[in-house]
């Protein structure tokens, strides 16, 4: 402060050049002073802005805190408002009659290729909408499978374009062109030597994930108690089944409902909850989120290490009385039969809500947070009418269409509005590929354009 004022008086000094008017200017009348003092502080340079993320070091895992984005306001990337290409239809060509669509993946080559899941067979279409080729099926010739009561096919795509078929103990791979490379199953009786473990029941659909094999397990205790918290522990081994190692052990809290038709464990539509994802882009990832905090870990499962911790600093929300209420009945298999007593604390939903409510990571490796829905977030502050077969008409927020983009290194980025209807399947260099279903419950396969061009990357 003393360095502005005197160079103010310097400056007067050069002006009026004598000793008389300096004598005269250091009688300025105090509002002159005051703002002469206020010129010189302007020229010192302010606080620098905090960081907008932190990244710590803990036993060997990084650890990123985001405060902020890195994209400007008028910055980030873009989608294109209508779809590129559009598959599915009502009557005609016959090969885009969806049933029931389970995942989509476009190759390098642009050709989109569909998993119908009724019949498990892949059909693969040229960026104009036109069938090349079909894989897979139902039977037990090379390349089809048979139908589990308790899992699905599930399609993912490796390096090199290989697409693998996952449906039980099948694993099938096919090339690019469709035709069949391998077509393994799992040695049952070898994975059994561990004890009662099973290989479809993980709270994610794949779990052959490139050479790894992921594995969950749960204690039960007979009989149930009616409120118990119970770790789920989630392994990996190998195709060739050499060893079983684990990844980490993760809580869930639920109840016991026992009625004529069911008895067994749920967990509550309003309280604590965990959400699990896996990649396979491009190393095998398992991915955890709870919803008492904004904070997603990365666990490497071919090293069964946790190797990343990402959080960012948001707010959260409090559910609407309808919304409680509606979950409350709804919102769990089995929830509405269950004799649900509205005091049963086992019922009341939490504090707040993450802002977080699904992922996954794209073929580039970074990670794309869906928001949770908001009545208060802007445009995305929609609400759904829902009519129950009970009769009642149920008003609550519908989905966001806003997505958080993190780096692969877990540094913010910004958010990216998608659109709110799409079951996003994939997400590439320039392309964002997913799901919609109309009035009908007729799927469709719908792509967007990407741009990745807008903002710091």
């Amino acid at each position: 402060m003393i360095t502005g004022i005197a160079g103010s008086e310097t400056a007067l000094s050069s002006v009026h050049g004598d000793r008389e008017r300096r004598r005269r200017s250091s009688r300025l009348h105090p509002t002159c002073f005051l703002a002469l003092f206020a010129a010189g502080c302007s020229e010192i340079p302010g606080e620098p802005p905090p960081p907008a993320f932190t990244v710590t070091d803990s036993a060997g895992v990084r650890v990123v805190v985001n405060s902020g984005p890195q994209w400007g306001e008028s910055e980030g990337w873009r989608v294109t408002p209508e779809p590129v290409l559009t598959l599915g239809t009502v009557d005609y060509p016959v090969e885009q009659q969806f049933q029931r669509l389970g995942e989509a993946t476009r190759l390098t080559d642009g050709t989109v290729v569909v998993l119908e899941i009724e019949d498990a067979q892949l059909r693969a279409f040229d960026p104009s909408g036109g069938l090349l080729w079909t894989a897979g099926g139902i039977g037990d010739g090379p390349g089809e499978t048979r139908p589990y009561p308790d899992s699905r096919a599930v399609l993912t795509k490796l390096p090199g374009d290989i697409l693998q078929l996952q449906n039980g103990q099948d694993r099938v791979r096919f090339g690019s062109g469709g035709d069949l490379l391998e077509h393994g199953k799992v040695d049952y009786a070898r994975f059994r030597r561990w004890g009662r473990l099973y290989l479809q029941y993980c709270p994610f659909e794949p779990y052959y994930l490139q050479d790894q094999i992921v594995v969950c397990h749960s204690e039960f205790d007979d009989p149930m108690p009616d409120i118990f918290t119970r770790e789920v522990t989630i392994m990996r081994t190998t195709w060739e089944l050499e060893r079983l190692d684990t990844l980490g052990n993760f809580v869930e809290m639920a109840w016991t409902v026992d009625d004529s038709r069911w008895r067994g464990p749920i967990r509550s539509p309003l309280g604590l909850k965990g959400i699990f994802r896996v990649g396979n882009r491009p190393r095998p990832t398992l991915l955890f989120a709870r919803n008492d905090n904004y904070r997603i870990e990365f666990w490497d499962v071919a090293t069964s290490a946790l190797t990343l911790v990402v959080e960012r600093q948001a707010p959260r929300r409090a559910r609407t009385a309808e919304e409680a209420d509606f979950l409350a009945k709804w919102g769990s298999f089995g929830a509405q039969d269950s004799g649900r007593d509205a005091e049963d604390e086992r019922w009341s939903a939490i504090d707040s809500l993450s802002i977080a409510e699904g992922f996954l990571l794209d073929d580039l490796g970074y990670l794309w947070v869906r928001q949770g829905p908001s009545p208060t977030a802007g445009d995305e502050g929609a609400m759904r009418e829902i009519t129950t077969p009970d009769g009642k008409e149920w008003v609550i927020p519908a989905a966001s269409g806003l997505h958080d983009v993190f780096r692969p290194n877990g540094v913010y980025l910004g958010t990216v509005k998608l659109p709110q209807d799409l079951r996003i399947t994939e997400i590439g260099a320039d392309y964002v590929l997913g799901l919609v279903r109309d009035d009908l419950h007729i799927e469709y396969v719908h792509m967007y354009g990407l741009d990745r061009g807008g903002g710091p990357d």
